[in-house]
Formats: structure tokens, sequence, C-alpha cells
């Protein structure tokens, strides 16, 4: 496979290939048992956002850094990012250019068959396939080659849930503005238009009138993190929004205290309204029962996938029924919340668990509490380019004293903002679910209004 499969059918031989790589490779994995400051572990983060910082923060904060025996190195589109000042090493870089990203890489590798590391792609306006490639090198892309290939094509991603047997919303894969026509003609109204890679929710639209069709077609196509003319259809459930609920599985592949290679899954509630994650919290408040169900989808997912590291993998909860969409070898936006609910995040545990070290599960901090994360976002009428001129770190706290509530703030330092982008999160901790969402929800508005912007450089 020398470049990105279009279409149903080579996208199913991949999954195939996907299945069989993970049966190989699991009886050769291993736990890492010491880290050597003279030859250190080199990680590499493709994308240095805010779940690229989340997680190269974890080797400072957790594991000493350079004096620890890893050495940690980002890349990203545009300077400034936010992980680039947590990272030892960084480079600035168009990421769909398939040589600039490989020479990153292999500058900071050096002799992949002699270094110790990981290469881990955050985001999906990546060079996929020229990483992919890589690996058959001796990169060691995690969790495996497939993970990231698979989790960031919505079409292999469903074509895998369904031989699974997992089950799914109804969907559809259209290749021309017509072949949506037709697959809107059998869903039925309303649907759901997702490019086929993208993040953050960008592209997706809800089609209630066949007149919109076209207007989605096109703005999944201008969204979409990748090249092609392919989106994915699924059928829209207005009862999600009226008594439904989303969650989203962390699925951690690692080794436990014993050297044994475990599944573990951590259940996150969370908020998508048009598509774009807005909060989430833990517990996710879904009963025992179907959360269970969940995370044993979510379990076979990324069995079947294998390797190590996290596979975040999104569900739907309606009527009493689970619907597994869309799943990613990645951290995830909705997780962000494990940084305060839980005694690890999920940065530190998809660094520490793909690096091969033994984990343990993380525990609830505040037992009888829910921790709630709410999206800080520039507002809607930013001008794209504008630059982040100041913001006021005390008002959000202001808020969260004077409900009496538990809370922090996280500014992800993005220099530039433009409309709806995701600039921070802040969160809130109670025993009332209702009033830690309150509470957050205030505590971003605060945050929200106290930045200033500038005017975009000309």
């Amino acid at each position: 496979m020398s470049m990105r499969p279009i279409g149903v059918e080579p996208r199913r031989s991949m999954v195939d290939e996907a299945m069989s790589y993970a049966r190989e490779l699991e009886p050769r994995l291993e736990p890492l048992d010491h880290l050597d400051p003279g030859d250190p572990f080199v990680y590499v983060s493709v994308g240095g956002g805010e779940l690229g910082d989340l997680v190269l923060t974890a080797a400072k904060r957790s594991l000493g850094g350079r004096g620890g025996g890893i050495l940690t190195a980002a890349i990203d589109r545009y300077p400034g990012f936010p992980a680039q000042d947590v990272a030892d090493a960084h480079a600035v870089l168009d990421m769909m250019n398939g040589d600039a990203l490989e020479a990153a890489i292999s500058g900071f590798v050096g002799d992949p068959r002699r270094t110790r590391h990981a290469v881990f792609l955050e985001v999906e306006a990546v060079d996929t396939m020229r990483v992919f490639e890589m690996s058959r090198r001796g990169y060691n892309v995690v969790s495996t080659p497939y993970g990231p290939l698979i989790g960031m094509d919505r079409l292999a991603s469903k074509l895998l849930i369904s031989g699974l047997g997992v089950p799914a919303v109804d969907w559809r894969y259209a290749g021309s503005a017509e072949e949506l026509r037709s697959a809107a003609d059998e869903l039925g109204l309303p649907i759901i238009v997702k490019p086929v890679m993208t993040s953050s929710g960008h592209g997706t639209s809800v089609v209630t009138d066949a007149d919109e069709l076209d207007a989605a077609y096109e703005h999944a196509l201008k969204h979409a993190r990748g090249r092609g003319d392919e989106v994915i259809v699924e059928r829209y459930l207005p009862e999600l929004r009226e008594r439904g609920l989303e969650l989203t599985q962390l699925v951690i592949r690692g080794f436990d205290e014993d050297g044994r290679l475990r599944t573990s899954v951590l259940s996150v509630g969370h908020m998508r309204p048009g598509a774009v994650y807005v909060e989430s919290w833990i517990p996710s408040g879904a009963p025992a029962s179907l959360e269970a169900e969940g995370a044993e989808h979510a379990r076979r997912i990324a069995d079947a996938l294998g390797g190590l590291g996290i596979y975040a993998v999104e569900q739907l909860v309606v009527d009493g029924k689970i619907y597994t969409s869309e799943f990613a070898n990645r951290p995830h936006d909705t997780g962000m919340v494990t940084r305060w609910a839980l005694t690890e995040d999920e940065g530190s545990l998809h660094l520490r668990s793909t690096m091969g070290l033994r984990i343990q599960l993380p525990r609830i901090v505040d037992i009888g509490s829910t921790c709630v994360a709410r999206v800080v976002l520039a507002p809607e009428d930013v001008a794209p380019g504008s630059p982040v001129i100041s913001w006021d770190p005390s008002a959000a706290y202001s808020v969260l004293a004077g409900m009496g509530v538990r809370g922090d703030v996280w500014f992800f330092g993005k220099p530039m903002a433009y409309p709806g982008r995701r600039m921070g999160l802040a969160a809130a901790c109670s025993p009332s679910l209702r009033t830690a969402r309150d509470a957050a929800s205030r505590a971003a508005a605060a945050v929200e209004e106290g930045i200033r912007y500038g005017a975009p450089r000309s």
C-alpha cells in the first residue's frame, strides 16, 4: 500500500491488513523497564495542539524530561503552537508535505532501528500515508502504523466497526455530489454529511432539505483534512438531542504492574451540539449497564487494531441502545477533562503506555463529584488570523469562587484566532452535575470575555 486507498473495497482490504498486523504484533510487544539519559527515548508528536501539549507535558512532569531519559519533539504548521514551548525540539512545516514531514521526523529520531522512539499522530492534517510508509523502514508509529491511518479515515473506521459487528448508526459513503443525493434518498432526511477526514467537527453539516445537499457537499470538501471528493453520510437521530447521551470510551492498551498487556476503559460523557465539542464530564452519568456495554464495544475495536496507547471511541446512547460512530487512535478532545477528574490524565496515559511503561488505571480524584470541562471559544465575529493580545486569568476564578465550586482554567496559548477556534478550557467540579456544568459554562464565558484580539497582520 503506497498511496491512500480510495473507495470502499481498497479500504476494506486495508482494514483486513490492519487486523492481521495486530495479531502478528501482539506477541512481540514488551514492557519498557528503564530509561537512560545517555540514550534517551525520543517521542515525536506530529501535531502540537492542546492534545500534543498534554502528552508532551507529561514527559517533563512525570518522567523528568531529558534528565529522566526522554527527549520530546513536536511538529506543527504554524509558529507558537501550544506544544512548542514544552518540547525539547520542534519544527514548523506543512505536514501534508510528505518530504518535509519525513525529513523532520527522521532528523529527530535518527536511525529508527537503533533509537528507542515513538511517532504519535495528533492531528488529521498529516500525510498519513508517508508516515505509514516510514513504519516499514523501522519507525515506530503508535499505536500501530494502521491505527492512525484507519482512525483518521471515517470510511475505513466505519468499515472496521461494521465488520466487528459493533452497532452503528446507518451510514453511506458518497464519492460525488450525485452519490450524496442517492445516499440522502436511501437514508431519508435529515442526514449528517461529514468529510472522510477532518477534526473537531469541521466540515460537518446537518441537512434537513434536499436543496441543502450541494452546499453541504462543498462545505465538507472545503474543510476536509486531506484530499479527495469523498464524504460520509449518516442518518440523523433527532431523539439524541431530546433524550439521548453521548459518550467517549477512552480505551487504554498498556502493560500493568506485572508486565501483562491489558485493555482498560474509562467512560466520559460529552455534548457536541452541531458536531463541535462543547463540554465533557466524568463520571459519564450513563447507567452502569449501558456504560459497560459501550465499553465492551470500544474494547473490541481497540483490540482488533492492537498496539499500545489510547483509542477514543465515540458513541451515541438513545432509548437504551448504543451506537458507535467513530474513533481516534489518540487522546481525545472530550477526554481533556481527565486533567481534573482523574489521578492521571489521558495525555500521560498515552505517553507512558505507547512507550511501553507500566501503568495503573487512574482513579476519580473526588469521589461523589462530577468534573466538567467547557470549551473556551474565539467569537464568531473575530477576523481570521487575529493575534491574541492578552487575556484575564482571574475572571474565571472569580466566577468559580463566587459559586463555591472547585475549578480551573487551561489557556492553550494559541497565538492567533479564527471564528470558533478552541482557545482553552474551563473546568468545574461539584457533587451536582448541573451545578458543575453551570459553573464551567460561566467560567468559560468569563475567559472568553477577557480575551483581547488585535487586527490581523497583513
